[in-house]
């Protein structure tokens, strides 16, 4: 595969391929991998480059009109710590990597598949249904986990006989809550390193594969009927314009700039591509984020042991899984709720002697005599540590000020929830994305009875009883402090109908031939769990669609 710069091209270039991507996010990425080695000339093409760059990140700046910044509350951060706290600060919606690699330079590694129910057509959730099954990805979710190295593709109960060391039976009833894992991606060899797609993309040696960075794009054409993509335009931020032509195309940009891309675009079709039912854009989904219940120090050990880290060893590897609860599939039935779990989430305290080792031996932030002494006052702690780690299989023990559980929850399809365009325009003459994200009632409904059957269950077993937040306790919905999680979804949802879908089971652009979409934008629902597996094996589901249509069309 080959780097190439639109930079060092004269103005006007013209480029060919077979198959064009738009975006090296994890989609985009994804895509390019599977199709390797192929007859198929594919280019990809970057807004940005193989480092970060601010002046292209500003391309990223949207018009945002909705929630959570019309909230009456106090602005709730997304909940990153650490060395990715400074996420919290970017501004809803603006979270969004344009480097090779994408929105997986800012990724925890977290990974869920998506619950069966969320698959399903709920009477009691208008416009819920996908048109393929949890059961049709089976396959492709356990490549995805391959790629992503993974464990195995367990997020439920049946995952305990599984782990080294099983969390106890607490004896929660399951007509009610039920166990739910989350595990973390990593990149190969580096362990507490989430795997980055940059590092992936270097590993994708292929004569068929180039990479265009610095390309912007800033139109799709359509041929004179509008039924045919035929080339896009892409511009550096220095006004360097090319004109790539290609008989198939797929935009793997992201929740946001996929529907802007497509609104942008209407030389031929004046509401755009796409959007002649004028469905481009509505349906905006992300995760609802907000805190739910804190436990202070004194009976926080009882907490951690059994909602942490579980461990167990799949093809010669260890792998940990994150224990929390979610709502039983029986219980969002009977009361019509929505789909969401709550996780935990350690303040570590500021002497905690492993954060103290990091910091000697990584990036050596603090008081390095500080942490010298606080690890050599801890010798038991690490001993017990890796004897937890190593033969238990178990989350570290820290030394914790604060365990609080944080919850997300999925978002019932709203049409007004929506991107659309600005009358603002950024550097390089497009519309700037205006978003309006509205956080509706059943959503808050549906967290606030996930706190309170916790709190419930908590007292009914012996758990340690939680200190609920006020907008729970007074059942003050209007005021619950929400948070986006830079998970933008569902803005060119995929469908059967035209008339409340932008593409089809395989990804295609309803009437126009050519034209794919990759990524969490296609997604009909948005589930509680964080999108990257999902965006992974439903990327890989649309290159195996693609390999044999570009076959058929004798590409290469």
């Amino acid at each position: 595969m080959t780097f190439l710069d639109l930079r060092s091209m004269p103005s006007g270039t013209r480029l060919a391929a077979d198959l064009v991507i738009i975006g090296t996010g994890p989609a985009g990425l994804t895509l390019a991998r599977e199709l390797a080695g192929t007859k198929v000339r594919i280019l990809v093409l970057e807004s940005g480059g193989e480092t970060f760059e601010q002046g292209v990140q500003a391309l990223n700046k949207v018009e945002n009109i909705g929630d959570p910044g019309k909230r009456n509350t106090m602005a709730l951060p997304r909940g990153y710590t650490g060395a990715l706290s400074w996420l919290n600060d970017i501004p809803p919606f603006e979270l969004r990597n344009r480097v090779v690699g994408g929105s997986s330079h800012t990724w925890v590694g977290k990974c869920a598949a998506f619950d069966e129910i969320d698959f399903t057509e709920r009477n009691w959730v208008p416009g819920s249904g996908w048109p393929v099954s949890r059961r049709d990805l089976t396959e492709a979710l356990d490549r995805a986990a391959a790629m992503l190295n993974l464990g195995p593709n367990l997020y439920d109960g049946s995952l305990c006989h599984r782990l080294t060391s099983p969390p106890a039976d607490l004896g929660i009833n399951g007509d009610l809550l039920r166990t739910f894992f989350w595990q973390f991606s990593h990149g190969k060899g580096r362990r507490g390193e989430p795997l980055r797609f940059a590092a992936l993309a270097r590993e994708i040696h292929a004569s068929n594969v180039d990479v265009l960075t610095h390309a912007t794009v800033t139109r799709l054409d359509l041929d004179d009927s509008g039924r045919r993509i035929r080339s896009v335009e892409a511009r550096t931020l220095d006004g360097v314009s090319a004109t790539i032509e290609a008989a198939a195309m797929v935009l793997c940009c992201g929740g946001v700039e996929n529907a802007r891309l497509l609104l942008a675009s209407n030389e031929i079709c004046k509401p755009g591509i796409g959007n002649e039912r004028g469905v481009v854009g509505r349906y905006l989904a992300d995760h609802p984020r907000t805190v739910i219940a804190r436990f202070g120090r004194k009976r926080i050990t009882e907490v951690a042991e059994h909602f942490g880290f579980y461990g167990l060893t799949h093809d010669r590897a260890a792998h940990f899984y994150l224990r929390g609860l979610a709502l039983s599939p029986r219980l969002q039935r009977r009361e019509e709720l929505l789909n969401c779990a709550t996780y935990p989430v350690q303040t570590l305290s500021a002497d905690d002697p492993w954060m103290a080792l990091k910091r000697l031996y990584g990036d050596g932030r603090g008081s390095r005599w500080h942490d010298i002494r606080t690890v050599l006052a801890a010798p038991d702690v690490f001993m017990s540590g890796l004897r937890r780690r190593l033969i238990m299989k178990r989350g570290l023990p820290r030394k914790v000020d604060e365990i609080r559980f944080d919850a997300m929850v999925e978002q019932r399809p709203n049409p007004e929830s929506r991107v659309t365009l600005s009358s603002r325009r950024d550097r390089l003459g497009m519309p700037v994305a205006r978003v309006d994200w509205k956080i509706g009632w059943a959503e808050v409904a549906s967290v606030a009875r996930l706190a309170e059957l916790m709190s419930a269950e908590f007292w009914r077993i012996g758990l340690p009883q939680p200190q609920m937040e006020s907008w729970i306790l007074d059942e003050d919905f209007k005021h619950a402090p929400f948070s986006d999680m830079a998970h933008p979804a569902c803005t060119t949802r995929m469908g059967s109908d035209p008339a409340t879908s932008v593409v089809d089971p395989n990804g295609r652009v309803h009437g126009v031939e050519g034209l794919y979409i990759a990524g969490s934008s296609v997604f009909p629902t948005a589930g509680h769990a964080n999108p990257t597996l999902m965006i992974v094996a439903m990327t890989m589901r649309l290159a195996d669609h693609l390999k044999s249509v570009l076959q058929r069309a004798g590409a290469g």
